[in-house]
């Protein structure tokens, strides 16, 4: 009988090692096709909770529709195209289900060939080459419905180019270049905003938001010190919420459609970082992502009340070899979205990447970190884990087998100060002893638990 028993044991920790992180974390590491590192990944978009896309960087996109459980690579292009390859594909714009662009930049030879851009209006099972106007690169596109988009494309050595709208699917294009270089973000086809950047003819550190109301004719700027700043990514959640952020964890937000912008410090976080994805689903609910200067680590910072106070959260794309900056972050709704990092990660969430089964049950500072037994105690399937946090820090709350091997990471995250509740659950375990522990920079604590079926 305990050959048996030891048996189920090793074969549930091996099934747990498995799915460990689809049951037990908040952010789930996708399979890429093209394997990690093996092709760079730039934008991703879900156009319902369960179907998305992903640009890569040969020039072709990754899509799904269940949820990332798969992701099947698609190319828009013929393939007896003249040239082998492109640069990165690192913008990608869907309206529907149905109906979206990509943008990229042919390569012959290691040099600029011309901006590509093509459509789709049957979910990417057939791609029409668009005329765009005559340049070498392309590296921008957002569409805001069937007619109203806009591209940014420019000449090797950025010797001219700029910014091309169109009113009739991509069917015509016109320039609406501003007075200065940057990324657009429009709202609806006219009320549109232009994040200053670095690089080449594009070159513009100003902390300067300019804003459109009539598709780009026109460029005001209501806002702007002419400080140097490096913005990174641009995201509004309607016509008067919207946020930049960048460089040295710079975030700024603005409730008034850009008339003015105020710094959102992260509080309780010193983290000397840099951020080039942000995205909000309304005024409130939003998520930045983070690469950590100091010791590469990337991180997604979550807000409920619009930037007042912020929940880190650590999706597993932690590279020792190499960047784990985080391009790319979209939501469908509150609870399913899904993230692109740096050597080909893909990361998905359902639940808004809250971390399963955790509360704050008391704001109340305490004065020590502590962990206190579980209860009930002998348990059978759900047990609570409460555990004290007098200052912010990164939790990691981990249970072991009687064997001293991990099967489960319930909390592995910054929390703030306050006393915790965790449910475990227990469903998928078999009966025995198993051990939880917590672990902070200074401090850990273990304690034994029995789960009886």
């Amino acid at each position: 009988m305990k050959n048996i028993s030891y048996t189920i044991a090793v074969i549930f920790i091996i099934q747990c090692t498995i799915i460990n992180e689809s049951c037990f974390t908040q952010w789930m590491l996708q399979d890429n096709p093209y394997h990690l590192g093996g092709s760079i990944l730039g934008k991703i978009q879900y156009v319902s909770a369960n179907e998305g896309w992903v640009s890569a960087g040969d020039g072709k996109l990754l899509h799904t529709t269940n949820g990332g459980a798969n992701w099947l690579i698609v190319s828009p292009e013929p393939v007896d195209t003249l040239f082998s390859w492109s640069d990165p594909a690192l913008s990608i714009s869907f309206i529907n289900l149905s109906t979206g662009w990509i943008i990229r930049t042919k390569m012959s030879g290691g040099n600029y060939n011309g901006a590509r851009v093509y459509k789709t209006t049957n979910s990417g099972v057939s791609w029409s080459k668009l005329t765009i106007p005559s340049y070498d690169a392309g590296i921008y596109i957002q569409f805001v419905d069937a007619n109203n988009g806009w591209i940014l494309i420019f000449n090797s050595g950025y010797t001219g180019g700029g910014i091309f709208k169109t009113t009739n699917g991509g069917l015509n294009w016109n320039s609406i270049t501003p007075p200065v270089g940057g990324f657009p973000f429009f709202i609806n086809a006219n009320t549109g905003w232009l994040m200053p950047t670095n690089g080449g003819s594009l070159g513009n550190t100003s902390d300067t938001i300019r804003k459109t109301t009539n598709g780009g004719v026109n460029w005001f700027a209501p806002f702007g010190t002419n400080a140097q700043v490096n913005y990174r990514s641009i995201h509004f959640s309607d016509f008067n919420n919207g946020w930049v952020v960048g460089e040295n964890m710079l975030v700024k937000k603005t409730s008034n459609g850009g008339m003015t912008w105020t710094n959102v410090p992260i509080f309780g976080y010193p983290i000397a970082g840099k951020s080039r994805a942000v995205f909000f689903l309304n005024p409130n609910t939003g998520w930045i992502g983070v690469k950590n200067e100091a010791t590469n680590d990337g991180y997604v910072f979550r807000t409920n009340n619009g930037g007042t106070s912020w929940d880190m959260q650590i999706p597993p794309i932690q590279n020792p070899n190499g960047s784990n900056a985080i391009f790319s972050i979209h939501f469908f709704d509150a609870n399913y979205g899904g993230l692109v990092a740096d050597s080909g990660r893909i990361c998905r969430t359902t639940n808004g990447g809250n971390p399963i089964g955790i509360q704050q049950i008391s704001s109340e500072i305490p004065n020590t970190f502590s962990l206190s037994q579980n209860y009930p105690n002998p348990f059978n399937p759900v047990t609570k884990i409460i555990f004290d946090v007098p200052r912010s820090d990164i939790i990691k709350l981990v249970v072991y087998d009687f064997l001293g091997r991990e099967v489960s990471t319930p909390v592995n995250q910054q929390l703030n100060p306050g006393t915790y509740e965790v449910d475990f659950d227990g469903s998928n375990m078999t009966s025995g002893v198993y051990f939880y522990k917590i672990f902070t920079v200074n401090y850990t604590e273990t304690k034994k638990m029995v789960l009886l079926k």
